[in-house]
């Protein structure tokens, strides 16, 4: 199997801008946590997710080109994220969200960040989710915060792309449950700091940080931790049966290529080694060789 990483994978640069990616669409949508005084209003939000929406698109096409260039100019890498976006696409448009929680959308971002690293599963995450609500549902103030989360879920995936495929694989489907409930607890930031009340399960201004987590974590219980953990389940069940061929087929022969390299260095060294003793020894035989053909 040949695989697609064979071809240069994401390097540094890559990595810091999806990193930097992140963190800006982490602290506009934790917005309610670590500021729950100036936290915007509901008419602010709709009124801005446009423009942070459009700051999103850009970082992409920001990103897209970095792993571009560091992909030596070549395709490869950014075709099989293409792929991966296209089939999560299909898969939102078969099993439309709504019918009890199932929805397995998360399962190929997962496994991008898994079999081809930070920049590619934040990539295959947020262009995933932009993608997909373009063509099957009509965007929302919530668009951007679904592009974060899927976003997440790629870069958790991503602390997984230095684990045995085999291993990865069986760490992804718990990990899945957890991306299930992780996910819902994120997109209940946007609408929840809108309604405040009096109940510890309700926003309210001037919290500090944890309390403001505690509090979302209660809501999360409250209204949407059944849905969650069937999203969680349901995406386990695809990284169950398509993850392990999946990983096999993004990582190829990449997973052994730095033991390769290693030992066919090491190869060439012991060869070197073994020449400049060959040539070293001719030398001493033939400065040595007539001064014992005088002695006889």
């Amino acid at each position: 199997m040949t695989g697609w990483s064979t071809v240069a994978a994401p390097g540094r640069w890559s990595a810091l801008v999806a990193t930097l990616w992140l963190v800006g669409g982490l602290a506009w949508l934790g917005w309610p946590v670590w500021d729950s005084v100036g936290v915007p209003d509901r008419e602010q939000v709709r009124v801005e997710a446009p423009w942070v929406l459009a700051a999103q698109a850009a970082g992409l096409v920001l990103l897209l080109g970095t792993v571009w260039r560091e992909a030596g100019r070549r395709s490869e890498l950014l075709r099989a994220v293409a792929c991966l976006v296209v089939a999560d696409c299909l898969l939102r448009a078969v099993l439309t969200p709504g019918t009890a929680g199932v929805e397995v959308v998360h399962a190929l971002p997962l496994l991008a960040g898994a079999g081809l690293g930070l920049a590619a599963g934040v990539l295959t995450g947020a262009s995933a989710a932009l993608a997909s609500t373009m063509l099957v549902a009509t965007p929302a103030e919530t668009l951007p915060a679904q592009c974060v989360v899927w976003a997440v879920v790629g870069a958790l995936g991503a602390a997984l792309r230095r684990v045995p495929t085999v291993a990865a694989w069986v760490v992804a489907i718990p990990a899945a449950v957890g991306v299930g409930v992780l996910s819902g607890a994120l997109l209940n930031l946007v609408g929840w700091a809108q309604e405040t009340g009096t109940t510890t399960e309700h926003f309210a201004p001037g919290l500090p940080p944890g309390e403001v987590l505690a509090r979302l974590w209660s809501y999360t219980v409250e209204t949407s931790l059944a849905y969650d953990a069937v999203r969680g389940l349901t995406t386990a069940l695809l990284v169950a049966v398509l993850g392990l061929p999946l990983l096999r087929l993004l990582r190829g022969p990449s997973a052994r290529v730095p033991s390769a390299h290693g030992s066919l260095a090491d190869h060439h060294l012991a060869a070197a080694v073994r020449r400049r003793e060959d040539s070293s020894r001719i030398a001493r035989l033939w400065v040595s060789g007539p001064t014992e053909q005088e002695k006889t």
